[in-house]
């Protein structure tokens, strides 16, 4: 029997509540949808034409998960809901729209409708935050994760590649240690809704074949939690027999959405392929063409320009901008997310978001990719795209008058390439092809050569009509899978690739990559994720990579400053070949064929040489060969080698691209002063470097022979100087970025050099010893109990999870063990794993208790480490000091392989023989395991590192038991394999990683908060 809450949600409620959030009510398949989920618990694909709101699915799962949380119902609908699109977004309307409730949540009052949806979630995570909206990011450190709580009600956005590498333990541009956390959070207590899912089927199968397994969970709780899909696409389901949800007569008599599916949408072929050789080049000429007869018809100033690749959209806004009648701006998704924020924020965009009004005095053109067929609310008064495959194509003219308010709203659809032996249409191919040629049957076609702007003007209105009404009759007895991408063939998921799949520490080799399993077996390999920094140099013509890998370790990747891009372009764009970079905004797509191979053995290219992150041996590694550039992984380039500008990726060599390491969304992250990082923000001279070197090189020599007193003024005369430097003046790329973050650094009370010593009111200074002309500062703690997210925090090395706020060890413990189960408690976990999560809280870090351990956490001091009143949990060093916590290291003997969770192991399994009389559940391995995994090793197996200097260390239990074990026990544990499958068939492969996640989010939590 279920009681329901006070203040209990009816679904009658609905239409009110999206009123008070969205300042409309609903469409009628919306309200019908919310009924029909809730009484049947399946949610149903959608059929719905583009247009008419299927993001509002973000507003249907918020509102029945409240209303089944204050029914009192038993939680059937998922906690989290990710959004997942095929391709790069310069706008990601999912997260805009989930962003815009999250604040309405926020805000609401108690008594509005809103207020006790927000009320019901609050009650639900057990959290401040009602709902969470979020991008799914990439990172090998704790500051990079996506959610705090597994609890946490929250909509993710991501793309195919991002979700459906964590959903398989192998997340891309990912640590091997968070991997487990990733995979729990998109495989349990998660609907998957996929837009376009005709692109991405391949995902939907594998998602669904995923949920079947852990669906055979023994625990039965567990096996009800797995992750549940929904497409959003009338052409692409799971499986054939799953259940549609269309729109109704209510719908089509709706005074708004009729108007939509009426649109008047008119269509016209150019045809300009005839003897082209650049197609890139052939598309700017037609599509000026183009514009030039839209913009006397069209009856509000703005035009779509869309292509089918970057470098092809590039060409037409170079040639477009030329106009001096007319505003231009360019939007392609392969852009670094600082760069994205920027361009989103420029006056062009931001009316173009608004609605462009129909008296503006100059015409806006908005050249494009893919990027805008999704995920982006505008609407051109006319178009030009390129020739693509018929979904494509629909999903374009779906930005054409999306309001209906058009009395002609013209599209022309441009043809630059063909499909032959000797030529290719990028990206669509055959179904281009076969697409346009239907389409001549039906709609007036125009031959570009000697054509005039006139001419083609005078047709625009006899084009043929395009909207949802029509569409159904235009392709009556049309076999559409020929028009559109051919299905890639998609692997089945076994059992066998499963058990393979969890093994994430350490992984098996050969490891089955699950590319295959997101787009198919006949795609093109995925992106890597590329980032610039410009204090990477080189020493008598040859790059230094140990102090490359110094460097990154010092200020480690951010979101903001990576771009994914495809592998293959990425080798040419380093090794400089000359074909052209056909790279789109879609993921996962067959490759334009290179040129044939010759009989004649080329000689390997040379390639300028990078830095990529080797997530097996947790290390930046040089990569200098082609072949090392390998899909999924992180790739750093020095500036200087150019490939990104303020739109996106550029393909080429021209100018230096702007370092922004800097910049992570964090107050407290490391800066570098470092003139070859500041110059290129300010006026790139000469004069202004040899000025800030000169500077910072006279401050790093005082802190090294000064006494220490003198530090903090010596830090705030160095600022003064660079604050001094003409940077706003000049406005130099992200100015105003580096005067913000040097006047928030000239705000620290005190300054130290000390490894310990920095403090809530204390900075820390990092000296280089490398380089006398740099310096690191790392601004001072926010106030305790506030959580830091710092970059470098994480799983991989011996000491970095260790390096947060000074605490101890029974503090740290009783406060892991208490957020763990209050987090175990509002997943309505089963109280047995409660206690168990609770006492592998209390237990997990006891192994730090090893007087060496102890010894570095005082930063190689071994008096201070004896005469501490309890062990430490946390040292309190910084992870940019990487020379510090090396020589720390070294003075304590700590081999950097060692891991104190094999000696909490140890200490716990001595601890079960015992049988205590302490709450913990009733599965004894379980604890164990969460203890022994608690940063992402034993699954299977813990390194297989030795004491070499083996000792005797006295761990405290959870019930203030003493155990002494020997160190020289510690290493690889060969029950752990066993022990691990029983495990994973009890609960689910991602039910016993949600087991594992909820114990170290609350760690993470823990340490960030110092509490």
């Amino acid at each position: 029997m279920t009681i329901p809450l006070e203040g209990a949600l009816h679904l009658e409620e609905f239409s009110d509540f999206v009123q008070e959030v969205r300042g409309h009510r609903p469409f009628p398949w919306q309200t019908a949808y919310l009924n029909r989920v809730a009484e049947s618990g399946i949610w149903a694909d959608l059929d719905i034409p583009t247009g008419l709101g299927k993001t509002s699915t973000i507003d249907i799962w918020c509102f029945l998960l409240a209303w089944q949380h204050s029914s009192g119902a038993r939680r059937t609908v998922p906690v989290r809901l990710f959004f997942a699109v095929d391709r790069r977004l310069v706008v990601d309307q999912a997260h805009e729209s989930a962003s815009s409730l999250q604040r309405a949540l926020h805000d609401s009052g108690a008594t509005t409708v809103t207020g006790r949806v927000a009320q019901a979630l609050r009650e639900l995570g057990a959290s401040d935050t009602a709902m969470d909206s979020v991008r799914m990011r990439g990172g090998a450190d704790w500051s990079s994760r996506w959610l705090r709580s597994p609890a946490q009600p929250a909509v993710i956005s991501s793309t195919v590649d991002q979700y459906g590498s964590r959903l398989l333990f192998r997340g891309y541009h990912t640590s091997p240690r968070m991997r487990p956390i990733d995979a729990a959070l998109c495989g349990m207590d998660a609907l998957l809704a996929v837009d376009e899912a005709h692109i991405a089927l391949p995902l939907l199968r594998t998602a669904t074949d995923c949920a079947a397994y852990q669906a055979t969970a023994s625990q039965p709780d567990f096996a009800g939690r797995a992750v549940q899909v929904v497409s959003l696409s009338a052409t692409a389901s799971a499986a054939a027999d799953r259940p549609r949800h269309s729109i109704t007569d209510a719908d089509r008599a709706h005074p708004v959405a009729s108007r939509r599916l009426n649109a008047q949408r008119r269509l016209t072929l150019l045809d300009a392929s005839p003897n082209v050789k650049d197609t890139a080049a052939a598309f700017a000429q037609a599509a000026a063409l183009a514009v030039e007869s839209l913009l006397p018809v069209i009856e509000r100033p703005v035009i779509g320009v869309i292509a089918n690749t970057i470098r092809a959209a590039r060409a037409t806004h170079h040639l477009l901008a030329q106009r001096e009648d007319a505003d231009t701006v360019l939007l392609t998704g392969r852009t670094r997310p600082l760069d994205r924020e920027r361009l989103l924020a420029h006056p062009l965009v931001t009316e173009l978001l608004a609605s462009v009004q129909p008296d503006r005095e100059r015409p806006l053109i908005v050249i494009a990719t893919q990027t805008v067929e999704v995920g982006i609310d505008i609407s051109f008064a006319g178009m030009v795209t390129e020739n693509a495959s018929l979904a494509a194509l629909i999903q374009r003219l779906g930005r054409l008058d999306r309001t209906g308010d058009l009395n002609l709203a013209p599209a022309i659809v441009l043809r630059t390439s063909t499909q032959t032996k000797q030529s290719t249409i990028p990206v669509y191919g055959e179904s281009a092809e076969r697409t346009w040629a239907h389409l001549t049957e039906k709609a007036p076609t125009v031959i570009m050569s000697g054509l005039k702007a006139p001419s083609l003007a005078g047709v625009l209105a006899e084009g043929l009509l395009v909207n949802p009404v029509t569409l159904p009759a235009l392709l009556a007895d049309v076999d559409t899978s020929v028009l559109n991408v051919e299905p890639p063939l998609i692997p089945v998921v076994h059992r066998t690739l499963v058990d393979s799949w969890t093994r994430t520490s350490p992984a098996p080799v050969p490891d089955q990559a699950p590319a295959p399993f997101l787009h198919g077996l006949d795609t093109s390999p995925e992106d890597v994720l590329v980032l610039w920094r410009a204090d990477l140099h080189e020493t008598d013509g040859q790059p230094d990579f140990a102090q490359w890998a110094t460097r990154m370790s010092q200020t480690p990747p951010h979101a903001g400053e990576t771009v994914a891009i495809p592998a293959r372009q990425l080798r040419r764009f380093l090794t400089c070949a000359p074909a052209d970079d056909d790279t789109s905004d879609l993921e996962g797509t067959t490759p334009t064929l290179d040129t044939a191979p010759t009989a004649k053995r080329q000689p390997a290219p040379t390639m300028s040489p990078v830095l990529r992150y080797d997530d097996r041996e947790n290390q930046w590694v040089p990569a200098t060969e082609p072949r090392e550039i390998r899909p999924g992984s992180t790739v750093v380039l020095p500036a200087r080698y150019g490939g990104h500008d303020a739109y996106g990726w550029t393909g080429t060599r021209d100018q230096p691209v702007t370092d922004l390491g800097d910049y992570p969304t964090t107050d407290t992250a490391p800066t570098r002063i470092d003139a070859h990082v500041l110059t290129p923000r300010t006026t790139g001279e000469d004069s202004v470097t040899v000025r800030l070197t000169t500077a910072t090189a006279h401050a790093a020599q005082r802190l090294r022979v000064e006494d220490p007193d003198e530090t903090t003024g010596i830090v705030n005369e160095l600022l003064d100087v660079l604050l001094a430097a003409p940077v706003s003046l000049l406005g130099g790329p992200y100015a105003d970025l580096a005067q913000n973050r040097l006047h928030r650094l000239r705000t620290v009370e005190r300054w130290t050099t000390a490894p310990t010593g920095r403090t809530e009111e204390q900075g820390h200074v990092v000296l280089d010893p490398e380089d006398l002309c740099r310096l690191v500062l790392i601004p001072a703690r926010p106030p305790r109990g506030q959580r830091e997210r710092t970059p470098g925090i994480a799983d991989d090395a011996s000491d970095a999870s260790s390096l947060t706020r000074p605490v101890s060890l029974s503090q740290h413990s009783v406060a892991v063990a208490e957020r763990a189960g209050a987090f175990a408690t509002a997943l309505r976990l089963p109280p047995p794993l409660i206690d168990a999560l609770r006492a592998a809280g209390h237990a997990h870090d006891c192994g730090k208790s090893h007087r060496r351990f102890q010894c570095m956490l005082c930063a190689g001091d071994r008096l201070l480490a004896e005469i501490l009143d309890e062990p430490r949990a946390k040292s309190g060093m910084d992870p940019a000091d990487h020379h510090a916590r090396r020589r720390a290291a070294q003075l304590a003997q700590w081999h950097p392989d060692m891991r104190h969770e094999a000696i909490s192991a140890l200490a716990v399994t001595a601890w079960l023989d015992t049988r205590p009389d302490h709450p913990r559940g009733d599965d004894d391995h379980l604890v164990l395991h969460l203890v022994a995994a608690h940063h992402g090793h034993a699954r299977p197996l813990l390194p297989p590192m030795t004491d070499p200097a083996p000792e005797k260390v006295t761990c405290t239990m959870p019930d203030q038991q003493q155990v002494i074990v020997d160190s020289a026990d510690m290493g690889t544990d060969w029950t752990g394999p066993d022990r691990f499958h029983t495990l994973n068939r009890r609960y689910g492969p991602w039910g016993l990683a949600l087991l594992e996640a909820t114990l170290r989010l609350a760690d993470m939590a823990c340490s960030e908060e110092g509490t």
